[in-house]
C-alpha cells in the first residue's frame, strides 16, 4: 500500500485527478499540524488538505495502526465509509461533502474540503450560535434514515445494505466501549472524591446497568437504517448558511434514533457546561442555554416531521395508510433517543478523554458542578424517558434537573 504523505500527495493527485491542476499556488497541511479547532479530533485517519487556485480538497487514507496510537484497527472502514458517503450524497447532498475519487488499492479517497465552514463543537465553546443547526441536523437524520430502511427500499435492496454494512470491528468499539467498558474503569477527573464517589453510586447501580443493557441490546439488534453513528458535534461543519456532516467510518444498520440521541447528548453536554462556564454577561449566558435547548427541539421536531413526510410521501405500497405504523416507530424513537443521549453524555463526564465542551471551564469547582449537572440530567433522563410524549418532556426534565441541583449550590 502506498503510504500518502505531504510530499508525495501531489504527484499521487496529479496521476488520479486528471483535472487537478497545481500551475498556481499550492498548500499542502495534515490534521494535526493546526490546532483542534481547526482540525477537529482527527485521532484515527490519515487526513490531508489541499488548497489550490482551482479548488479545495481532502485525502483521508485509513492504515493499519491509528494516527494517534499503536491499536491495530480495520482497514476496511475507508471503503465503508466513501459508500457510506456516497449513499448519503444520493439523498441529501446539501449536507454531504462531495466525493472525487477512491482508490480502494491504497485505502483513500479524496472529497471537497469543507473547512470554509466551521467546526461546530468549538463554535459552541465560543457561545456562537447556528440559527437552524437543529432543523437541519434532523431532516438529514430522518431523510437518510426512512430512505435506508426497508420502509422504502425492497427487500433485496435492504438486506444488501445490511450485508454490506455490518461494520463488525467498528461497531464493536460503541458496543463494548461506550456501553460497557466505560463504566467499568475507575472514575478520575481531578474532581475529586465526593464527584468520583457521586458518578460511581449511579455506575454501579443494577436498575441503571439493566437501561445500559436494554439499549445496548437495541443497538446490536436493531438494523433499520444506515446510521452515522458517531455524529457528534465535531463530525459538524457549518455556517449560517451551509452544512456538512462528515466522518462516517462507524456507519451501519443500525436503530431509528440512535444518531439523534447521540448529538443530544452532545447538546446536554454543552447546556451544562453553559450554566458553570463564564460569560460576558448573565444575559448572554441566558440567551445561549435558550438557544441550546431550542436547538434540542428542532432536532427532535425536524426529525418527527421529516421522516413522517417522507413516509406519508415515499413509503413502499404495503405501508401506504399504515401511518399508526409510523406513528409507533417515532414513539420508540421519543423513548430511546433520550436513553443514548445518557450514554454518549456518560463519556464526555467519566472517561480518559478530556472533551472540550467542559475543558472551556478553567475553575475546577464550576467544572465539577457542570459535570455533576449533567450526570444527574444522565439519571433522570434515562428513567423518565419511558414517560416522554415528546421533546418538551425531555428539555423540562433538563430544567427540572437544573433548578433541583442549583437549590444544593
Amino acid at each position: 500500500m502506498l503510504t500518502i504523505t505531504k510530499e508525495n500527495i501531489i504527484p499521487y493527485l496529479k496521476e488520479h485527478m486528471p483535472d487537478f491542476d497545481d500551475s498556481g499556488s499550492v498548500t499542502v497541511s495534515q490534521v494535526g499540524d493546526g490546532t483542534p479547532e481547526e482540525d477537529g479530533d482527527g485521532y484515527v485517519n490519515y487526513i490531508f488538505r489541499i488548497h489550490t487556485d482551482k479548488g479545495n480538497y481532502v485525502l483521508k487514507q485509513g492504515r493499519e495502526l491509528a494516527r494517534t496510537g499503536q491499536d491495530p484497527i480495520a482497514l476496511y472502514r475507508n471503503k465503508l465509509e466513501y459508500d457510506s458517503m456516497r449513499i448519503r450524497y444520493a439523498i441529501v447532498p446539501e449536507y454531504t461533502p462531495f466525493l472525487k475519487f477512491q482508490d480502494k488499492e491504497n485505502n483513500l479517497f479524496v472529497m471537497e474540503d469543507v473547512s470554509n465552514l466551521r467546526i461546530v463543537r468549538f463554535q459552541l465553546n465560543k457561545n456562537r450560535m447556528f440559527p437552524d443547526l437543529g432543523r437541519k441536523c434532523g431532516e438529514c437524520m430522518a431523510k437518510t434514515e426512512f430512505y435506508t430502511s426497508e420502509y422504502f427500499l425492497s427487500r433485496d435492496e435492504y438486506r444488501r445494505l445490511q450485508t454490506k454494512f455490518a461494520n463488525t470491528e467498528m461497531r464493536k468499539i460503541m458496543e463494548d466501549g461506550a456501553f460497557m467498558d466505560i463504566f467499568k474503569t475507575e472514575v478520575e477527573r481531578g474532581l475529586g472524591e465526593e464527584f468520583n464517589n457521586f458518578a460511581r453510586g449511579i455506575m454501579y447501580d443494577p436498575r441503571f446497568e439493566t437501561e445500559r443493557f436494554k439499549l445496548r441490546r437495541n443497538f446490536m439488534s436493531h438494523a433499520d437504517a444506515l446510521i452515522h453513528a458517531d455524529l457528534h458535534t465535531s463530525n459538524i461543519f457549518a455556517s449560517e448558511d451551509a452544512m456538512k456532516v462528515i466522518d462516517m467510518e462507524f456507519s451501519f444498520m443500525g436503530p431509528f434514533g440512535y444518531d439523534l440521541g447521540y448529538l443530544t447528548g452532545n447538546l446536554v453536554s454543552q447546556y451544562c457546561a453553559a450554566c458553570f462556564k463564564p460569560f460576558p454577561s448573565e444575559a448572554e449566558r441566558r440567551e445561549f442555554k435558550a438557544y441550546l435547548l431550542a436547538t434540542i427541539k428542532s432536532l427532535f421536531e425536524s426529525y418527527f416531521k421529516t421522516f413522517t413526510e417522507c413516509w406519508n410521501q415515499d413509503a413502499k405500497e404495503r405501508y401506504q395508510g399504515a401511518g399508526g405504523l409510523c406513528h409507533s416507530i417515532l414513539d420508540e424513537v421519543m423513548q430511546d433517543a433520550p436513553g443514548y443521549a445518557v450514554i454518549v453524555n456518560w463519556f464526555r463526564c467519566t472517561g480518559e478523554i478530556e472533551y472540550p465542551d467542559f475543558d472551556v471551564i478553567e475553575n475546577l469547582e464550576d467544572k465539577r458542578h457542570a459535570q455533576t449537572l449533567s450526570l444527574m440530567i444522565d439519571w433522570q433522563l434515562m428513567f423518565q424517558r419511558y414517560q416522554f410524549m415528546s421533546v418538551d418532556d425531555l428539555i423540562d426534565t433538563v430544567l427540572y434537573v437544573e433548578e433541583e441541583y442549583r437549590k444544593t449550590l
